[in-house]
């Protein structure tokens, strides 16, 4: 079944007579609940509804690994005019990206999925990725740190969401990462030289929803996702002095409470105030 991002691209390389367009339009309504699609501005093929179902069920769409012979690639396009491969590997196994025009595409078969981590790791190796919507390969995004992201990891229906730290020894680390619905904190996952992406309003909003179900909040200062605190009660909390150190306090709705509250120096969890004078320290010079 294909994506939104590979419907955009068959239709932004093809051109469909008026009724026929209207029916792809119908199309994406009732799929996808609409989905931002124009009728292309400069088409490589022409193409009506019925072909344009057939390659919905059959055909191969932009960013499909496929197999061609003794050799593997990534499609770029595939309109009923043919298909143009975006990167392949020659027969010594070496990444060439460059467009290779398909001479006969029945012969082009879905990639296995060992074969599939090969090429991916060939084109994370590269610093490549290609990116569906504009049929380009382009050089591999590297977010900044505490930057969201998301990812695909195959099993997840919603694209795996988190904030960034780093990559090492090819594992990605998060101060948070929401998986399968599951929240997790300080993440590490193994990247499979899976490309990351952006992440969205959307995608962000999942994210700390689900940080906020947990019973935490992002805290700038310490970026770190820590318990959310209740305040009043008598309710015991730990802040940092003027002298860096570590103190206990009850919270009996006072001024000098909802100061510290504020301040974002209103810590409930006793190792995050362990953390939390970690990195005050270590920004200050001290350690």
């Amino acid at each position: 079944m294909k994506t939104l991002n590979q419907i955009y691209r068959y239709t932004s390389d093809c051109r469909f007579p008026d009724d026929d367009w209207k029916e792809v339009l119908a199309y994406c309504r009732e799929r996808f609940k609409g989905g931002k699609i124009h009728k292309s501005m400069k088409p490589i093929s022409n193409s009506t509804f019925d072909q344009f179902l057939e390659w919905i069920d059959n055909g191969f769409g932009a960013g499909d690994y496929v197999a061609y012979g003794n050799t593997m690639g990534i499609v770029k396009n595939s309109t009923p005019e043919g298909v143009t491969l975006a990167a392949y590997c020659d027969y010594e196994g070496n990444l060439i990206v460059n467009d290779m025009a398909i001479l006969h595409p029945d012969r082009l078969s879905p990639l296995d999925e060992s074969r599939i981590g090969v090429f991916k790791r060939l084109m994370f190796d590269a610093g490549k990725e290609f990116y569906v919507r504009s049929s380009l390969v382009d050089q591999l995004y590297t977010p900044k740190k505490y930057f969201y992201v998301t990812f695909e990891d195959g099993m997840s229906n919603d694209p795996c969401v988190g904030m960034y730290l780093k990559s090492e020894d090819c594992k990605y680390y998060f101060v948070a990462l929401l998986k399968d619905n599951k929240l997790e904190l300080n993440a590490c996952v193994d990247s499979n030289y899976t490309p990351l992406k952006q992440a969205n309003e959307a995608d962000i909003k999942r994210l700390h929803q689900a940080a906020e179900k947990a019973g935490l909040s992002y805290n700038e200062r310490t970026h770190q996702f820590v318990k959310i605190p209740k305040r009043g009660g008598n309710n015991v909390y730990h802040y940092l002095n003027e002298r860096f150190e570590i103190v206990s306090d009850r919270d009996n709705g006072s001024a000098k409470h909802t100061q510290r509250y504020e301040a974002g120096n209103y810590i409930v969890d006793y190792t995050e105030a362990l953390l939390f004078q970690k990195e005050v320290l270590r920004l200050r010079g001290k350690i």
